[in-house]
């Protein structure tokens, strides 16, 4: 038995051991075969937040199905002022100065609808989502560089926090969901004299819930979507967005009638008519931009996102929510071409609501 086990060894030692080449031979076998299932991992892994973000926008979706069966079939504001704190507000009585903050969309849902905060976030965000205007005294809810309405830099016992989900990663289509100016008071405090006022909108309104677009993603870039104040950034996560660019007033909708207008200046149309691919910017252009949400001469709808695979010249794709309930993930251009954002400004009072035939 001592002889046998003896042999073995003797056997173990005579085998040749790996010599330096061979090891350097496996070691690059291994680093190629890294090399070429890495990119593929790696799009596995922005298809899966793709698809998570997909989930979390079909879950807004049904919160605003929820709120619709249970406001009249009407859709909520994509913000109003707050007049007072815990949440109190008016229509139709908003403080221009807005002290105590915003009540937002978000808040209309997962207060009414109980859709979960968590739901309003992406996983394309670092931090799931954008930053409130007026993040509140929790200092995760902050971004560096960050300023509130009161100029504040930083979280503090007693910080103004909004109605609002925490992080924020999508927007509405301003054509549905109206935003605030309500009265004129309202709209002449913020852009002047103007005819034009925001209105609730009818689910009915819709003709074809199927073919319209009801909410999507914003661009991960907070800074993008705020106004440069006090060397630093007040966020304006809570805008909605739109397409239309009426084509002597520009995309400024409470503009597009004012004092001696004229009928046959009444063209809104998809994107600005007078710039290439509707005024779309590449994406590597807007990632880097900062301070552009009242830019002038900047469409709207270039604070969407392009954050998943696929694509086209100008970005990636986003993930839409359509009026119906479905969700889809396409490019921005695509939704244009296809005149996906409504047949006509339905949250905007005045004439020329209708959207013009595309002139290209």
């Amino acid at each position: 038995m001592r002889n046998e086990r003896l042999q073995t060894q003797l056997k173990c030692a005579d085998r040749k051991a790996f010599t330096l080449i061979e090891l350097l031979v496996v070691v690059a076998i291994i680093a190629m075969l890294i090399s070429i299932l890495l990119p593929s991992l790696n799009g596995a892994r922005r298809s899966a937040r793709a698809t998570k973000c997909a989930a979390n926008l079909h879950s807004v979706g049904i919160a605003f199905g929820t709120y619709l069966a249970e406001n009249n079939a009407t859709y909520p504001p994509a913000y109003v002022y707050a007049t007072g704190p815990g949440g109190a507000y008016d229509f139709f009585r908003q403080d221009p100065s807005h002290p105590f903050g915003y009540v937002h969309w978000s808040w209309f849902l997962y207060n009414r609808g109980s859709v979960a905060p968590q739901a309003f976030t992406c996983p394309e965000f670092p931090r799931g989502g954008s930053p409130r205007t007026n993040p509140g005294a929790d200092p995760a809810n902050w971004e560096g560089g960050q300023r509130d309405q009161n100029g504040q830099d930083q979280a503090h016992p007693g910080s103004l926090e909004d109605l609002q989900a925490p992080r924020l990663a999508y927007t509405v289509n301003a054509a549905v969901v109206p935003r605030n100016k309500f009265t004129p008071e309202l709209a002449q405090a913020e852009y002047g004299a103007s005819s034009r006022l925001n209105r609730f909108v009818q689910e009915n309104w819709v003709a074809t819930p199927q073919g319209t677009i009801l909410a999507t993603e914003q661009a991960s870039n907070w800074k993008l979507w705020a106004k440069a104040e006090g060397g630093g950034f007040l966020s304006k996560n809570h805008r909605s967005v739109h397409p239309f660019v009426h084509e002597s007033y520009g995309a400024n909708e409470y503009a597009w009638e004012t004092a001696g207008y004229t009928d046959d200046r009444t063209g809104i149309y998809y994107g600005d008519p007078r710039q290439p691919d509707y005024g779309l910017r590449p994406w590597r252009e807007i990632e880097r931009m900062e301070g552009q949400i009242d830019a002038p001469g900047v469409v709207k709808v270039n604070f969407v996102g392009r954050h998943h695979p696929g694509g086209d010249k100008l970005g990636g794709t986003a993930n839409f929510l359509f009026v119906d309930g479905r969700v889809t993930r396409t490019t921005i251009l695509e939704t244009l071409k296809k005149r996906q954002w409504g047949g006509a400004f339905y949250s905007i009072t005045g004439r020329a609501t209708k959207i013009m035939p595309e002139r290209r």
